[in-house]
């Protein structure tokens, strides 16, 4: 019985360890709780969705709005292109860099009004700069965002201000942010803690700070009580946006090893925002494990081109073969097939897209990554548009050269040879014809009859 009694208490202690052993695991694969109506987690080197929550409900993006200005106004101005703020602007609701109508101010200090302390006045006047018009802006908003693939996404201000016709997907800002952030200039200055605008010529210098409290660390008072947000290490830029307290958006870029993780969440409260987002971004960093197929700018052979001085063009990766491993797997399950571009056509520019890379694992397809040309091919000769590269027109020509040189070489020598054999003929005819004189001349002084 004591033995039986011993022995239920040491299975009852293995189950106990073996509970909490396996609790930490669990949770690291348990989605967190968060406040938030719709969220994502996504990883942008591979394009993977970590995690999720209603993220292709259509929601109001509020101030995130603003990555996709700056990325407009980066991608079609120059930062230090002084543009004076015309009136309209002055009348916009805040937040507010408190521009005055007439004051001449950069874009790239308009850029750092908009994504730090979200004006929205600035963003008003990028927009007017690069578009002509709000609405003009507007329309090159979502082309922009119809070309990234974003599917449920429809801007009508470039500010995020409230209108029923403006809204997007977690989904879909987590591609923008990825386009956005993947923008220098967008990334250094949302990334930004804080900065000063210099005095211009209507206004005294301007102090911003960072909404993006992970970027820095600090507390906040939000009636009354404190809120506080620990600095988050990795966070490299991002954007808050609010419509209400009871309204807010979020997003960041974090980079967890060398990969770059997109978190979303869009119906939080401001009280309940920064929990949210760390939350998440805990979640992303536990459940991603990072392993490169390949690296960015890896050698993948020629692609076949017509039309250029060479007919080859060599293929490199426009980015790293990132794959995300499910747990436990090896990367020997890990394979690559290089598809080329079916046809090619000279002229091709460094950079251009060739093919692509495939990356399976288990044969299941995973990611594919685009193969661009390492360098430029110029268009070809007269022969190149029959597969012939310079380099083979120029050996055709110098063969054919050659050969013509010969038979010319063979013609000349034969007609030189046949000049020389007439001559033979012609001075041993004169020599026998001399002979027959000589000696018909010999019989005359000899007066032979016969």
């Amino acid at each position: 019985m004591r033995n039986l009694k011993n022995k239920i208490v040491t299975m009852a202690l293995l189950v106990f360890m073996l509970s909490f052993s396996i609790m930490p695991a669990c949770a690291e694969n348990t989605a967190p709780e968060i406040t938030a109506s719709s969220a994502i987690v996504y990883c942008g080197d591979t394009g993977e969705v970590i995690m999720e929550k209603n993220a292709d409900e259509k929601m109001e993006p509020a101030s995130m709005t603003k990555l996709m200005t700056c990325l407009l106004a980066a991608e079609n101005l120059d930062l230090d292109q002084v543009i004076e703020v015309p009136a309209e602007v002055t009348s916009i609701p805040p937040t507010k860099a408190y521009l005055r109508a007439g004051e001449k101010i950069t874009v790239e200090e308009l850029m750092y009004a908009a994504l730090l302390s979200s004006a929205n006045d600035a963003a008003a006047v990028l927009a007017i700069a690069a578009g002509g018009s709000v609405e003009n802006f507007a329309v090159m908003m979502n082309e922009k965002a119809a070309s990234l693939g974003c599917t449920d996404t429809n801007f009508t201000n470039p500010s995020g201000l409230s209108d029923e016709n403006q809204y997007s997907t977690a989904r879909d800002m987590a591609i923008i942010a990825r386009e956005a952030l993947g923008n220098e200039t967008v990334r250094k200055i949302s990334g930004t803690a804080e900065h000063t605008i210099p005095e211009t010529n209507a206004y005294k210098a301007r102090e911003l700070h960072n909404f993006n409290m992970f970027l820095y660390g600090g507390e906040h008072n939000l009636e009354g009580e404190t809120l506080a947000v620990e600095k988050y290490e990795g966070v490299f830029g991002g954007k808050t946006g609010s419509l209400s307290k009871e309204y807010c958006t979020m997003v960041t870029g974090l980079d967890c090893d060398g990969l770059e993780i997109y978190t979303v969440v869009m119906g939080t409260t401001m009280k309940t925002r920064f929990a949210d987002m760390k939350a998440l971004m805990d979640y992303g960093q536990a459940n991603i494990s990072k392993y490169a197929a390949f690296e960015k700018g890896a050698d993948f052979g020629k692609a076949k081109l017509t039309g250029g001085a060479t007919n080859k063009v060599k293929a490199i990766a426009a980015e790293a073969g990132y794959v995300n491993l499910p747990e436990g797997a090896s990367a020997s399950l890990v394979t690559t097939k290089c598809i080329y571009a079916d046809s090619l056509f000279a002229p091709i520019e460094k950079g251009q897209k060739v093919g692509v890379v495939e990356i399976y694992i288990a044969d299941d397809l995973y990611r594919t990554v685009d193969l661009v040309a390492a360098e430029p091919v110029e268009k070809g000769w007269f022969l190149s548009d029959f597969g012939i590269t310079n380099m083979q027109t120029i050996i055709i020509g110098l063969v054919l050269f050659a050969i013509i040189v010969f038979i010319l070489t063979i013609l000349i020598l034969r007609m030189k040879n046949k000049r020389k054999r007439a001559q033979r003929r012609r001075e041993k005819l004169m020599e026998e014809a001399r002979r027959r004189l000589e000696r018909e001349e010999d019989l005359k002084r000899r007066n032979w009859p016969y």
